[in-house]
């Protein structure tokens, strides 16, 4: 990856981005747990058990933009109505589960503890929303919805394609079509269109040099925070390879300073309490309801 005294910070900051993160974004895509979730090969359960990794990434990161939804360098590319991922996630959950309360399932419940690397990466992107600076949310933001936008695209396709699915029971790679009528689903030219209009408010928000080097250095810790992400995956056995990528091991290094993970109740709680705190609303049952809404479904 390149260093960040070597990038030219005069050119627009998603070229900068492109430029920087090539080498790890493509060390990253040789991951034992890209492959097997881009081959197709992946099993049913293991596939349902990532989305709910995602489900409580997205509700962290899309909670904390929420917070900030002003703030200058943010702003520009908020855009909930067309990015927001977890309401679509959580909808792709039930239905590959079959169930509407899928936070009782039983492979949901098997995952508590919640594993270090996710409880690491919520904790990291919290400390961010409840800094002076939210400035480096934007470098998770890019990642996460460029990469939906992107490789996400292919896995969709291959994720309907190995489990037998109908195009719809599959929407947390689905985007709304620019300008269309409510619920057309963006096509790939307009997929494209969504990813310059992101790069275009990216570069117009963020022109320091300044700002450059400190959003250029958190993609950095996002892309090794994503990588133990997949490098959770449980690939099918026999396909594990014992030779990781060249590099690999450097990427799935901590990143930055070691962080406590969290539990998941109290991520829960201290979710809800600024959630709370930003909307006058009152404690009680509001808790469950406010993660029925987010997408959590739980029975009461």
């Amino acid at each position: 990856m390149a260093s960040s005294s070597t990038l030219d910070y005069s050119k627009p900051f998603s070229q900068v981005l492109k430029e920087g993160t090539k080498d790890i974004h493509d060390t990253i895509s040789k991951s034992e747990g890209a492959k097997a979730l881009t081959s197709g090969t992946l099993e049913r359960d293991e596939y349902v058990r990532h989305l709910i990794m995602l489900w409580y990434l997205y509700i962290t990161l899309e909670n904390a933009l929420d917070a900030h939804a002003n703030h200058p360098v943010l702003a520009p590319t908020y855009n909930p109505s067309v990015l927001a991922r977890a309401p679509s996630i959580s909808a792709d959950i039930a239905g590959l589960l079959q169930t509407t309360a899928w936070a009782s399932h039983p492979l949901h419940l098997s995952m508590h503890p919640l594993p270090k690397p996710l409880l690491d990466y919520i904790a990291h992107i919290q400390a961010i929303a409840d800094s002076d600076d939210p400035t480096p949310l934007l470098a998770h933001s890019y990642l996460r919805y460029l990469g939906d936008l992107s490789g996400g695209q292919f896995i969709k396709r291959t994720v309907l394609k190995s489990y037998q699915l109908q195009d719809q029971a599959i929407t947390s790679y689905d985007f709304p079509k620019p300008g269309g009528p409510a619920g057309q689903i963006a096509d790939q030219g307009d997929i494209l269109k969504l990813k310059n209009i992101f790069k275009e408010r990216m570069d117009e928000s963020i022109t320091t040099p300044e700002a450059k080097k400190v959003v250029f250095e958190e993609t950095k810790v996002a892309y090794r925070f994503n990588a133990q992400l997949l490098n959770l995956i449980r690939p099918p056995p026999g396909q594990l390879n014992d030779t990781p990528a060249k590099g690999l091991a450097d990427v799935l290094a901590p990143p930055g300073s070691p962080l406590l993970g969290v539990g998941v109740g109290l991520f829960l709680v201290h979710t809800y309490l600024m959630y709370a705190a930003r909307t006058n609303t009152s404690l009680g049952c509001n808790f469950l309801s406010f993660f029925g809404n987010r997408g959590l479904p739980i029975s009461t």
